[in-house]
């Protein structure tokens, strides 16, 4: 399979209830549906929301816990894979997380973020230990979580690992409007992948996050942009176009010419 359609859910940052935390999902995984889609992400940390450690820390989840099995739930009835943005606890420890459920609702991913930005991540969560590969409906995928596409290595191993599409729960601010618009498009275009990236939605002239969610080709080009407003962005993707990119340039190819891959690349 070389076609997908993405959906990313640019979700309003207000506080939510756990209640209606999974009512939004479901809402928006329906809509989904409706549209075509195939796969819905969410924003970073969209359990708990961004920022707030006493937040984090209360809503904080283990594998299988009621609440992801809730999300499971809603991926099934929806045929809809979900990406969902939460805060993970595993041995004493919390994890700024991102679990990937099939249309089944069969999880086959969990990804925890590696690179932490700030104090609030800095003395909340634990570092993770970096991307990983997984089929989705016939396409290799792999997820990373905001800061983290900004760190050309983190990309380029999960293209090295196979990656077609690189799907990115967010939590964008405005002042760094810059990497939703130049920097998501030079990832996908030197690695060759699509790239799926899930900010939440401007809520105001004040607000804290850009509304400038992306869906980017291995051209560099952006095929879908969010426009600030609540709502989903949607594109269909054809992973055939990262063959077609790499007719003219492969990067990935190249750098093992070059024999610089063990000097600056993540092993």
């Amino acid at each position: 399979m070389t076609l997908l359609t993405i959906a990313l859910f640019q979700a309003n940052p207000k506080v939510r209830s756990i209640d209606g935390v999974l009512s939004e999902l479901e809402v928006a995984t329906n809509d989904a549906a409706q549209s075509g889609a195939e796969v819905l992400v969410t924003p970073e940390l969209f359990l708990s929301g961004y920022g707030c450690d006493i937040s984090v820390k209360a809503n904080a989840q283990m594998q299988g816990s009621p609440i992801l099995k809730e999300v499971s739930k809603i991926a099934k009835a929806s045929g809809v894979g979900i990406v969902f943005g939460y805060p993970e606890i595993f041995e004493n420890n919390i994890y700024n997380s991102a679990s990937v459920f099939d249309q089944n609702g069969k999880l086959i991913n969990n990804y925890r973020k590696v690179t932490l930005p700030n104090k609030f991540e800095k003395s909340t969560f634990k570092v993770g230990d970096g991307p990983e590969v997984f089929d989705f409906k016939g396409i290799k995928c792999a997820i990373l979580i905001c800061y983290d596409l900004e760190f050309p290595e983190l990309a380029r191993r999960a293209a090295h690992l196979g990656a077609e599409l690189i799907l990115v729960p967010t939590a964008l601010r405005p002042k760094w409007r810059f990497v939703s618009d130049v920097v998501v498009a030079s990832r996908a275009y030197e690695n060759a992948v699509f790239i799926g990236y899930c900010d939440y939605a401007s809520d105001g002239p004040n607000s804290k996050y850009t509304g400038c969610s992306t869906i980017s080709a291995p051209t560099g080009e952006h095929v879908m942009r969010g426009t600030g407003d609540e709502g989903l962005i949607i594109a269909q993707i054809d992973t055939d176009l990262a063959k077609l990119r790499m007719n003219d340039f492969d990067f990935l190819s190249d750098i093992e010419t070059f024999q610089i891959k063990q000097k600056f690349l993540i092993a």
